[in-house]
Formats: structure tokens, sequence, C-alpha cells
């Protein structure tokens, strides 16, 4: 009967490669938007528990757009005064305070903006990736600048080289260069907060300032005295999560109702394929159950034919998910917010197993009545369509 339904399907070979084809569409959607969602999770929460911080005290706006610039390296159109740093600082349950101040320099004649970065000594706890290669030393005066590994290789740079500005018209020294970590880190500029907010007009004034607290059950009551800063409000981590989750599920939700759209049309090209598949071999059919086939012989004949175009379409479209995962991941990423660095569209053996049986499930689905109705087949409707 398998050599049957094959030698069936291959009379219309076009046809059978649309529907496979189909269903193929229908699982790579599915399947690339589990595994992006998968791993859209998994790197939020390593990026934000790697960091260190469990609060923000960002400017007063959206606390949440605030807090992911700071993270994902972004400037902001709006400080914070300087006395806010001070403020914090004197919190009892506050352990590591560390003032940040961030500003875009645009270079449209090659292309590209850089992201400098004032920090003080206290980033360190907080970067707890950071690894400098051999010779690097930390700021050692006003003119110092680290470079992340993308930055010093775009400006070939070597540790104790001058580096020149010409948008600022300034000259640093290179004291030391990071080690890629695969974060945003990677083509930034470090310098002295002094020196940043020299540099870019922002006296007494910071981006953010990023704060760990000596016990995280202390976090309650230190946010509630933050609050009061003037001009600035408080964030946590765990907040900002959970707004960053809900806002990728909504997302979800659109993509999946796009991934439901593709599997209804791939199952009623299915539908269509057998349907016309029963009226074009209807004297075939018939003759079949002249020379004694039975009702349920017709059936299987035709639900197995279905069932090898979906696990056909299935594998087809597993394979276009996992061969086009970094193109669709590029498209995707423009519709979350501030989506973690490095691959996230990583497919495992239970969102594969997951797909592939949902394929398999819209052809089986899809085929059931063209094979009902051709089991209905009479010996008589043969010598007529004859």
């Amino acid at each position: 009967m398998l050599t049957l339904a094959i030698r069936n399907l291959a009379r219309r070979r076009l046809r059978t490669l649309l529907t496979i084809s189909g269903i193929a569409a229908a699982v790579a959607v599915l399947a690339s938007l589990l595994a992006f969602g998968q791993g859209y999770r998994s790197g939020l929460n390593r990026e934000l528990n790697a960091m260190g911080i469990q609060m923000m005290l960002v400017p007063i706006g959206c606390p949440y757009d605030a807090a992911a610039r700071v993270i994902k390296g972004k400037a902001l159109d709006v400080s914070l005064p300087d006395a806010s740093l001070g403020a914090v600082r004197a919190d009892s349950a506050v352990a590591v305070a560390a003032p940040v101040l961030m500003a875009a320099i645009p270079r449209p004649t090659e292309g590209r903006t850089d992201l400098w970065v004032g920090v003080d000594r206290d980033i360190l706890p907080l970067k707890s990736w950071w690894k400098m290669k051999q010779g690097s030393t930390w700021f050692t005066g006003p003119d110092s600048v680290i470079l992340g590994a993308e930055a010093a290789a775009t400006e070939l740079r070597q540790i104790g080289d001058p580096l020149y500005s010409p948008e600022t018209g300034k000259t640093f020294r290179v004291c030391a260069i990071l080690e890629r970590s695969g974060t945003t880190d990677d083509s930034q500029f470090f310098i002295p907060i002094a020196t940043a907010q020299n540099m870019f007009d922002q006296h007494g004034r910071l981006t953010a300032v990023a704060i760990r607290l000596k016990d995280p059950s202390l976090l309650a009551g230190a946010a509630d005295r933050l609050q009061q800063t003037p001009g600035a409000q408080i964030v946590t981590m765990g907040e900002m999560m959970g707004t960053f989750l809900n806002l990728v599920e909504t997302v979800r939700t659109l993509l999946l109702a796009i991934g439901a759209i593709a599997a209804a049309i791939g199952a009623l090209t299915v539908f269509n394929t057998m349907l016309a598949s029963v009226v074009e071999r209807a004297a075939e059919l018939g003759m079949l159950r002249a020379v004694g086939a039975s009702r349920l012989d017709l059936f299987w004949l035709l639900g197995l034919e279905s069932s090898l175009l979906a696990i056909c379409g299935a594998m087809i479209g597993v394979a276009a998910a996992a061969t086009l995962g970094p193109w669709i991941e590029k498209a995707v990423r423009t519709l979350v917010p501030m989506a973690p660095q490095g691959a996230l569209l990583r497919l495992n053996p239970t969102i594969v197993g997951e797909c592939a049986a949902m394929g398999l499930a819209v052809g089986i689905a899809a085929g059931l009545f063209p094979a009902w109705q051709a089991s209905r087949m009479k010996p008589v409707e043969a010598m007529r369509a004859r």
C-alpha cells in the first residue's frame, strides 16, 4: 500500500510539491516562533542576572524604557542631577552605586554611531563579565579610554595608542581593551565619569545610577526610600523583566496567530489536493472496489497519502527553520523590545517534536474527509466514470 501511495503522489508532481511546501512553511514559522520565544526568555534572564544590578535610579519618565536603554547601551534624552548619586550611596541598604553617563556620537560618513559611556571604578562589581586584555590598566587620568573589543577593532587601536575623536576634538590614550563578551559593551567607549560630563556638557548630570544591595531582602524598603529622590525614580530588575516578558507574550501571541494562519493554509492545501485526487481517480478507486478492495482499504490508502504529504512537509519545515534561523531571528528581533545579545533562535528536540506532530496532525486531519469520500466509492461508479 505504501508503494501505491507513493506512486499516486508522484503522478501530479507539481501539485504534490506545492502541497508539501504549504505544510513546510507552516511548520517552519511555528518552529521559529517557539524557538525564538524560549531563546528570548533565557537570554533576557541571563543578561539581567549576569549584571548583578538589582535596582536602577533613572530620570523621571518611563522607568522601564530608561532602565532598558541603560542596560542595552542606548543614550537618554533626559538626565539625573549629580546629587542623586550621593543620596543613593547614603542609603544603608546600598552596597554598590555606580554612576553612568551615556552619550551617542553619530558618525554619518562611516555609517555608524559611537556610544561613549562615563563610569567610575564602582562599575566593576556590576560588570562581572569584563575581562581586560594583558597590559590593560584602569583609568590613569582624565584622558584615558577603555575600548570594547569591537570598538578597538574598528578603530584599529592597541593598548597605549592615542585615540582622537574628531567630533569632540578630544584625544585619548587607550589604557585598556576588553575581551569580547557578546554584549553591547563590545562596541562602547568607556571614559571617566568627570571627563564624560565635561566632554558632553553635562556638568553635574548622570544618565542613571546602577545599584546593588547588601541584601536582596532589603529591596522593598530601599526602593521606597530612593523613590523619593528629586527628579528620579526607581525601577527594579524584577519589575523590568516582568514588563518585558509581558510585552514578549503580546508579540508572541501575534506571531503565533500568524503561525496558525499558516497552518490553516497548509491544511486547506492538503484538503484541496486530496479532494481533487479523489475526484480525478474516481474510476480507479471504483475499480479497486470492484476487484475486492474494501472501504477500509481505500480509506487507509488516501489517509496514507495525506500522511506522507504531512510528514515530508514537516521534515522540510524543521530543516528550513534550522537553516534560515539567522535571517528569521533578524526579522523577529525588530518586533520585540531590547532583544538580548547572542543567538536566540535555537531549536531543541522538544520544539522539533511538537512542530513535527503539528504538521502530521494537520495533514491527517485535512485528509480525513477525502479519505472517507474515497471509501464510499462503488464499483458501478467506476463503470460510469470510464
